[in-house]
């Protein structure tokens, strides 16, 4: 031992022996990490044991040198800030106790999108379990990099060269390599990802899940506290990825069995079925998708099949067959839990689409769920209530009317969770238990000395108990109205501008405008012959009396913005 560290250890008995035991609280090096320049300390020791352990008036704390509190303290808590001063430091410095697991990464080089580079892991765990790894590390994310916090993605390492990989379990999730650290910067709160993920696993259930008891349908996410080369950087969640594994998808064995693909962008069409280009299985992307599994054959031309399946079947093969190709329940749960978010970066973005195994069923997975529940992707409110998500694939599920089909199991099933979970109660108390969790521990008064463009403003809460009230009302109205099938050969753009049903009990002729520009409306027998017209069409409902028409075929003719639409119809008394 050299002599400054002899002396160094003499001193620190000398002062010790100067306060009395019970006075002085000593936390271990591997108990707390400190950031000097925004002189904060912070550790995960139990409060509960720090206060049955130091029972007298707090005076003094150990942290490698003797510090001494500017006021006594009689009880510990946590999330207070304790100004302690520290004399090497010639300085106050606020002392925090939290319950978050704490983890911080050293770095000689400098992080950056790509590749991984060479860094040190550290985490105390809140039953004071210390680990130690090294890992590689990278930003991640597309607009969130140009955002001062940013996420990033970490890899366990054998060792410092990076060549083979290790998996951990973390916080009571799985055990494996890659790891996600979410900055959850554009989230008021930091509570809507980790909140709609934990959510979105309460709603939906694998299908397989039988089959694969420990296959999980989405991802966990845990809190966590982060310090980079010593520097606070604030609240984080750690969480898993969604991939094979977290899926148990099946492993390639010189076929493709199980599929993955994640949603990248709208860009092409194909992530949110609306056109179905050609595709290259030398690109690891197709127009929007991005290829996931299996990494031993690139073959695009199952999801290809898929897409131009529901873009260009007819509406009895599409009626007929989606439920071979779907699994149904997931597709409910999914639409519902896109409309309950109002998740606007969520239709065919941010969204996996993946199969089991061969001749399985396709089903979705969310992914990146920050924009939802009144805010934007930028973290920008948007108090909208009054419409629905969907794309080209919830566009023709829509038109269901089956007995056993889409429209009726998204009414079962919403009307079975508007009794359990999807209520403006159990909704807030998953919010409130978050959010309560955070401010207790004093995180957001130090989110704002790690960021300080950021302000916590406790009026979020109250903001989001009425946006989902608002919400839920209007979803009551949407997911349960009367459904109004497609005829053989109608086609579904034309439903976007207007839906026409007969009444044969009352002799009407019903319509429904999506806008209220209508120039003019005529019926036409097969003759041509005008039997029929109005003009001027100010409201979005309009009613015919057809009861004197003669049984036959009649042609409607509708002029939206000057464009003609028309529609067959076959009167039959």
């Amino acid at each position: 031992m050299s002599l400054r560290k002899i002396f160094i250890t003499l001193a620190l008995l000398a002062l010790a022996t100067t306060v009395n035991a019970d006075d002085t609280i000593q936390i271990d090096r591997n108990q707390y990490f400190i950031d000097f320049d925004k002189n904060l300390v912070l550790t995960n020791l139990a409060v509960g044991l720090v206060n049955s352990t130091w029972t007298n008036t707090k005076t003094h704390i150990i942290l490698n040198e003797v510090c001494e509190f500017s006021t006594p303290v009689s009880s510990i808590e946590i999330g207070t800030a304790y100004s302690i001063f520290i004399p090497s430091q010639n300085a106050y410095h606020l002392l925090y106790f939290t319950e978050l697991p704490i983890i911080s990464i050293t770095t000689n080089h400098t992080i950056v999108d790509e590749p991984d580079v060479l860094a040190y892991f550290s985490m105390i765990e809140t039953n004071q379990s210390f680990l130690e790894f090294h890992i590689g590390i990278q930003y991640r994310g597309g607009w969130s990099q140009s955002l001062p916090k940013k996420s990033m993605e970490i890899e366990f390492w054998t060792d410092s060269t990076g060549t083979e990989t290790v998996d951990h379990s973390l916080l009571g999730m799985r055990s494996d390599d890659d790891w996600n650290l979410q900055a959850m910067y554009n989230e008021p709160l930091r509570i809507r990802s980790k909140t709609s993920n934990d959510l979105w696993r309460m709603i939906n259930t694998l299908h397989y899940q039988n089959q694969e008891p420990k296959a999980i349908n989405g991802i966990r996410m845990k809190y966590v506290e982060l310090f980079v080369n010593n520097e606070y950087r604030g609240l984080y969640c750690l969480g898993e990825k969604v991939d094979r594994k977290q899926l148990k998808l099946k492993k390639y064995n010189g076929n493709i069995r199980g599929e993955l693909y994640k949603g990248v962008s709208w860009e092409g069409g194909a992530s949110t079925f609306t056109a179905v280009p050609s595709y290259n299985n030398n690109s690891l992307v197709w127009s929007g998708f991005e290829y996931k599994h299996p990494i031993e054959e690139i073959n695009w031309a199952k999801l290809h099949n898929l897409v131009n399946f529901v873009i260009n079947s007819s509406n009895q093969d599409f009626f007929n067959e989606y439920k071979n190709r779907f699994d149904l329940n997931n597709l409910v749960d999914y639409y519902i839990f896109l409309n309950l978010l109002r998740a606007t970066d969520n239709t065919g973005k941010n969204i996996y689409i993946a199969k089991y195994t061969s001749n399985d069923k396709y089903f979705y997975v969310p992914w990146d769920l920050d924009g939802c529940f009144g805010t934007k992707w930028n973290g920008t409110n948007d108090s909208r209530t009054n419409d629905l998500l969907s794309n080209g694939l919830y566009n023709r599920l829509t038109y269901d009317c089956s007995s056993d089909g889409f429209r009726i199991q998204l009414k079962n099933k919403w009307l079975e969770l508007r009794s359990t979970v999807i209520t403006v109660d159990s909704l807030m108390s998953l919010f409130t238990l978050n959010h309560n969790y955070l401010k207790a521990n004093g995180v957001y008064s130090r989110e704002n000395l790690a960021w300080t463009n950021y302000n916590y403003n406790n009026n979020d809460i109250n903001y989001m108990s009425s946006w989902i009230a608002n919400r839920l009302a209007y979803l009551d109205t949407k997911f349960t109205e009367e459904c109004m099938p497609l005829s053989i050969d109608e086609n579904i753009i034309e439903r976007t501008f207007f839906i026409a049903y007969p009444d044969s009990n009352k002799g009407l002729l019903n319509l429904k405008f999506s806008c209220h520009q209508v120039n003019n409306i005529k019926i036409f027998n097969s003759q041509g012959i005008l039997y029929y017209q109005a003009s001027n069409i100010k409201q979005p409902d309009h009613t015919i009396d057809i009861s004197s028409y003669a049984n036959g075929v009649y042609i409607l003719s509708v002029d939206i913005d000057n464009s003609i639409l028309t529609k067959k119809m076959i009167l039959v008394n």
